[in-house]
């Protein structure tokens, strides 16, 4: 996707696995990115384009009834000593508030909640992209509430919420050497209606502002990696689509105001993996 800064990964050793057993984890990886299947055709010698002023797309906001619930779960570690319930809310101000309760532990720490892009499990480190991440201490608990501005207005991009442990100042990493892997992980399952319910990407000729390349997975166009000079106006016009549902379907790009994307990112065109 445009601008995402992909997660990296490191995995806990083998000890490490025998503590988190009883309720800590190690970690895990990212989708891999696939070969190009489609290249573009050969292009001639061409100056860059200069900038223009466009006005920069807004991404669709989804407007739901302030009070909705969008999502609601429970998310317990592996030993069941810790959990915790998560329910999302619309707020009457655009966005989206988390709200916690019943946070139960038998070992209470450091600890954050936060929102992952990808489904999440016991086992999986840090990842970089996490939106919305909140942590409190050992004798506070979890915040009751606090508003997901980080998600922006349409943070069923989200699939999983994690609780993470995390370090403490002047911390011996070796009484605790689980910080920062997951404890306990659970999917989103998100109730609110789809935008763009008919959307259907085409694969046009390449062009001038959109001389990327196209892979697919499983025989389906999926992702589109960006070439120097591409705008995003003439991406979304080579797949058939508006500007607005490219960010919808790249839910991290920021793209620049004078309409240029990023050289070499990978723009997701598959409404089924957003």
């Amino acid at each position: 996707m445009a601008h995402t800064r992909t997660a990296t990964t490191a995995v806990i050793g083998s000890a490490l696995v025998g503590l988190l057993l009883s309720g800590c984890t190690a970690f895990g990886g990212d989708d891999t990115i696939p070969a190009p299947t489609r290249q573009s055709s050969q292009r001639t010698a061409e100056p860059a384009p200069a900038p223009t002023a466009t006005t920069r797309p807004v991404a669709v906001e989804q407007a739901v009834p302030a009070g909705t619930v969008a999502a609601e779960t429970d998310v317990v570690s592996p030993s069941g000593d810790t959990s915790l319930h998560v329910r999302i809310v619309a707020n009457d101000r655009g966005t989206f508030d988390a709200q916690l309760s019943d946070y139960r532990t038998t070992n209470p720490q450091q600890m954050s909640v936060e929102f992952r892009h990808r489904h999440a499990s016991p086992l999986d480190g840090a990842d970089a992209v996490a939106r919305d991440v909140r942590e409190w201490t050992a004798a506070s608990g979890p915040p009751r509430s606090f508003t997901m501005t980080e998600s922006g207005g349409r943070p069923d991009y989200l699939r999983s919420v994690v609780l993470v442990p995390t370090s403490v100042p002047d911390e011996d990493p070796a009484e605790r050497p689980w910080v920062g892997s997951v404890l306990a992980a659970a999917d989103l399952e998100w109730n609110l209606p789809d935008p763009y319910p008919d959307l259907r990407v085409t694969v046009g000729k390449d062009r001038p502002g959109a001389y990327g390349t196209v892979a697919d997975v499983e025989g389906r166009p999926a992702d589109y990696r960006v070439a120097h000079g591409d705008e995003l106006s003439t991406v979304a016009e080579r797949f058939g689509i508006t500007q607005e549902q490219v960010l919808w379907l790249n839910p991290y790009a920021d793209p620049r105001d004078d309409d240029w994307l990023l050289e070499g990112s990978l723009l997701n065109i598959d409404p089924a993996r957003r």
